[in-house]
């Protein structure tokens, strides 16, 4: 109180103890134990901190947790589903690498509504790590078979392998399924003028050089073991498929009704004919079966049907109608669709649907090259029904 009898005003300190006054007031022991507790709460308060920014950036780190307890957290297509083991996929611009992280994440997140497996054809423009890095940001479960486009040149070859170590060393091996050495290098080789054997025996080559480069960019100090990487190669279903056999890990048959005489009625009955009875068994014959040192045979490499689809257009009205007397268009695409898929993922066929989107730049080549997406170049669904069924 005020010597008049008034209240002193609260910010006098007139009539009140100051803070220093009563920490003075404080006994000695008093004081240590008020230290020691004061500094317990400050360090619990720094690691509880700690532990938050941590799991935060151990979460963000990840790549495969979503930000919505699990969610993704971007809106869901209701006429998708995730139907299809795996999807062949050519980013928009991947050719004359004017393609950009905006639009491959937002094609990530679109496929990651049909799939949780993508085969890629080149690692040139960087396609690769925009492919991995638009996965870790929308936090989708996507795995990819990454892939090395082989030309007659090493030079092409080269820079692919450079570009995929970067890739694997700045993310890592956690969404590499593996690596694709080739796509019909050799059914193309009449065309560039090369032979059959000759064409052989490059991807062989190449396969070999890329399985010794993971071995040797796998060290002591390597975060990953680069080498446990499968490689293997893409071809279509000729008899030459069985000449790559020793080399790969794995294959990648590409049957296609559309050129093989078949009806879009017949395509899928003729693919699961054609890998089964001739494909399986021949290269299961020129499989040598190696013994292991504890005397189990290595088997096989891992098949796969690499391409499978029906195109939906032409550039040109005579190529529009195949031998079969089949025309392209979104009734075959429907059709091929609805035999193969839901039957495919029950029987245990491993294959990746030709294909995601068209791809203009094909119109180069003529015909239907272009037209063999679900999607249109833009991003819209086709006129078709997403058969809804589970897969491995």
């Amino acid at each position: 109180m005020a010597t008049n009898g008034t209240p002193a005003p609260v910010n006098s300190g007139e009539g009140r103890m100051g803070v220093k006054e009563r920490w003075n007031a404080i006994p000695n022991e008093n004081r240590k134990g008020i230290i020691r507790y004061v500094a317990y709460g400050i360090v619990a308060i720094v690691i509880l901190i700690g532990a938050v920014v941590g799991t935060r950036k151990n979460t963000d780190q990840s790549g495969d947790t979503n930000s919505n307890n699990g969610e993704p957290s971007f809106p869901l297509d209701p006429s998708l589903h995730n139907s299809f083991w795996g999807l062949a996929y050519t980013p928009y611009g991947a050719i004359d690498c004017s393609a950009t992280q905006a639009n491959v994440t937002k094609d990530i997140k679109q496929l990651s509504q049909l799939t949780t497996r993508l085969r890629l054809y080149a690692a040139d423009c960087n396609v690769t790590s925009l492919v991995v890095q638009a996965i870790q940001d929308a936090r989708v479960n996507i795995s990819v078979y990454a892939g090395i486009y082989v030309h007659p040149d090493v030079e092409s070859y080269n820079r692919q392998v450079a570009l995929l170590d970067d890739t694997l060393k700045a993310y890592g091996t956690s969404h590499i399924l593996g690596v694709t050495v080739g796509n019909e290098y050799v059914l193309n080789a009449p065309s560039r003028g090369d032979t059959i054997p000759n064409a052989t025996a490059w991807v062989n080559s190449r396969i070999i050089d890329y399985k010794t480069h993971l071995r040797q960019l796998t060290t002591s100090s390597s975060p990953h073991n680069y080498s446990s990487i499968p490689v293997g190669t893409s071809d279509a279903a000729g008899t030459y498929l069985g000449d790559l056999v020793t080399s790969a890990d794995f294959l990648l048959a590409n049957v296609h009704p559309w050129f093989s005489q078949n009806t879009f009625e017949q395509a899928s009955w003729f693919s699961w004919s054609y890998m089964n009875n001739i494909v399986v068994p021949m290269v299961n014959a020129t499989w040598p079966s190696p013994p292991l040192q504890n005397g189990v045979t290595t088997p096989p490499p891992q098949l796969y049907q690499g391409e499978f689809g029906w195109p939906t257009g032409t550039d040109d009205p005579p190529l529009g109608i195949n031998p079969a007397g089949s025309p392209a268009g979104i009734q075959g695409l429907q059709r091929v669709l609805d035999d193969w898929v839901c039957a495919s993922n029950r029987n245990g066929t491993k294959y990746f649907w030709f294909e995601a989107y068209d791809e203009p730049w094909k119109s180069m080549y003529g015909g239907v090259e272009q037209h063999w997406g679900l999607f249109y170049t833009n991003g819209t669904l086709k006129d078709i029904k997403i058969p809804n069924c589970p897969h491995d």
